[in-house]
């Protein structure tokens, strides 16, 4: 390494740089390490700045090589009896999750929020939670189990990790709120566009509780206990803020509470509810209308007036985009100004003295005026037909068997079937196929923000998405459910501990396109995380480590935090400034 001034006139710079050989040739590569400043400017401030330069030059490159140097170390040959006789290894793919961790200020967030006793414990044991949730989600036993298995972890008792879940039901609010303050400093989150919906999370058990009931399961266990979670998503994907509510709890009655929430972490006035059909209830709109929001929700056509059908399959008003090569259309734009009629709940007056005689009034009508935007395209059409197709082959290999069929009603397959339960005369009903081919390639989204248009409104719709990724990488990748938890702040601080875990994983899945372009799954985070494993050789106190099963992600997002580069070989105290995980503490433990 040297230093180098480049440049010319006052635009001179000082620079490190160092010179390669490029391989199989005589010919060398010159490579910028590190552009210190202006020339001038530095000669100004010390007139003996090159000397020093040179100086600091030489000694880097001494560094340079001695950590490139060969290592020596002598190892036992030893009859393995036992697990202990073998070179120990350690997973350290956390070293992410602990970087990113103290980015986020989080330790020390737990530190100042759990109390004084134990504050250091308990942020310990907060983070190795979330850090093995994001590696290797399991249950509390488990995690417990894994602990002399994670580099730089100290074990604590299970009852701590215990424990540390109704620090987390305390604290829930507080977290939301400084997650929510970090990623409106660090992304380029749109406070007041937030995406919306509900599922649900179930327990195998049938023992209810305060959250623990039955009712509709989103994923078919009608027959055990389930919490119900609303979730609330910004326009990158990364969680802003849920809610828990009992297990019986409709989809629509979620909505108010999570808004609400919304307006107070970012002080809003108006926000824009992006959701699907299921939350499209008379009262959510009326709420959301009457408080000054937007609403962006998808809108059944099958379902819809026959007048409104009308509309869509008239020509006037279509705007048509065609194939300059084929001249055929492939796109097709509609918007129809409507007066949607929703019935409003009436709120029981218990203190009422005034009887009525008949059937009390259960609704009141409202009138919201709106735009329902209509699109359809070849593509949309191509994969209806397609899907359509393979429901109908499946139906008619199973014509011949009615046990079959019967249980293709469950699937929801029987709108295309007439049918008679008693008998075995089932067929299918070319009518309804025709019917619903006629909807191929339609969609329609409904909102009362009249200023938008199609492509606006077709964008912010389009990222719902991302929410319905959320609620899979919850369930399945980070395994929220089912439920390993029965007290209800331990199952409060559960779901806090997931979606921390959650909102670490859309963060690294933000950092590598923003900074690098490049889109990975949660899954494959979390392989990064889970997969490296280092090999300890050697006696204490001078092992030699060694780094395997690094993935390419792991070093991708290492670059992003900048993460000092691992060595295939290195010492502990050069393995500790790599990742800032300390092994001797599993070491000492292992010779204990």
């Amino acid at each position: 390494m040297y230093v180098a001034i480049t440049g010319s006139g006052k635009a001179r710079v000082i620079q490190f740089r160092e010179d390669t050989r490029i391989p199989g040739t005589n010919k060398k590569k010159t490579h910028v390490v590190k552009t210190l400043g202006n020339y001038e400017c530095m000669l100004a401030q010390d007139p003996d700045i090159i000397a020093k330069l040179k100086a600091e030059a030489a000694e880097l490159t001494k560094t340079k090589k001695e950590s490139y140097a060969s290592m020596t170390i002598t190892v036992p040959v030893v009859d393995v009896n036992s697990p202990d006789d073998v070179a120990p290894s350690f997973r350290f793919g956390h070293a992410l999750v602990k970087h990113l961790w103290g980015r986020m200020k989080l330790n020390d967030f737990f530190l100042h929020n759990c109390g004084k006793r134990n504050a250091e414990t308990v942020a310990q044991a907060l983070f190795y939670l979330v850090a093995h949730r994001c590696a290797d989600p399991s249950s509390i036993y488990a995690c417990a189990s894994d602990q002399n298995s994670y580099a730089g972890i100290t074990p604590l008792g299970i009852d701590v990790l215990y424990d540390v879940l109704d620090v987390l039901s305390e604290q829930k609010e507080a977290v939301i709120q400084h997650l929510a303050d970090f990623f409106a400093k660090k992304t380029n989150r749109k406070g007041p566009e937030a995406y919306y919906d509900v599922t649900t999370y179930a327990f195998e058990s049938t023992r209810w509780g305060e959250l623990r009931m039955f009712g509709f399961s989103k994923d078919n266990k009608n027959n055990e206990v389930q919490v119900v979670m609303g979730l609330l998503l910004d326009n990158n994907g990364i969680p802003i803020t849920y809610e828990l509510f009992p297990g019986n709890t409709m989809d629509q009655s979620t909505l108010t509470r999570s808004v609400e929430k919304l307006k107070t972490l970012y002080c809003l006035d108006k926000i824009t509810v992006v959701a699907d059909r299921g939350l499209n209830s008379g009262s959510n709109l009326e709420y959301l209308c009457k408080g000054g929001h937007d609403f962006v929700i998808s809108y059944t056509l099958k379902r819809s007036p026959e007048a409104f059908k009308e509309l869509v399959w008239q020509n006037e008003g279509w705007q048509d985009m065609l194939d300059p090569k084929t001249g055929e259309i492939f796109f097709r734009s509609k918007v129809v100004e409507q007066s949607l009629d929703v019935k409003i709940p009436i709120v029981s007056q218990k203190n009422s003295t005034a009887k009525k005689r008949g059937r009390p009034k259960k609704y009141n009508s409202e009138t919201i005026p709106v735009k329902i935007h209509l699109t359809w395209s070849a593509k949309r059409a191509a994969k209806d037909r397609s899907d359509r197709e393979r429901i109908l082959e499946k139906l008619r290999k199973r014509l011949d068997k009615p046990y079959q069929l019967k249980a293709a009603i469950k699937r929801g397959c029987n709108q295309y079937l007439q049918m008679e339960l008693d008998s075995s005369n089932w067929q299918l009903d070319e009518t309804k196929i025709e019917e619903a081919a006629r909807y191929d390639g339609y969609y329609a989204v409904i909102t009362n923000n009249l200023n938008l248009n199609t492509e606006q409104v077709s964008s912010i719709y389009g990222g719902l998405w991302k929410i319905e990724e959320s609620f899979r990488i919850l369930k399945t990748d980070l395994r929220a459910r089912p439920v390993f938890v029965w007290n209800d702040e331990h199952i409060k601080g559960h779901f806090a501990m997931c979606f921390i875990s959650l909102c670490i994983l859309r963060y690294f899945q933000y950092l590598l396109e923003e900074k690098q372009q490049k889109s990975v799954s949660a899954a494959r985070i979390m392989e990064a995380i889970h997969e490296p494993l280092v090999l300890v050789q050697g006696e204490y106190p001078s092992n030699i480590v060694t780094p395997t099963r690094v993935s390419q992600k792991y070093l991708d997002l290492a670059e992003i935090l900048d993460l000092s580069a691992l060595k295939s070989n290195m010492t502990l105290t050069k393995f500790r400034a790599s990742t800032k995980l300390d092994l001797t503490i599993n070491l000492k433990n292992r010779t204990n």
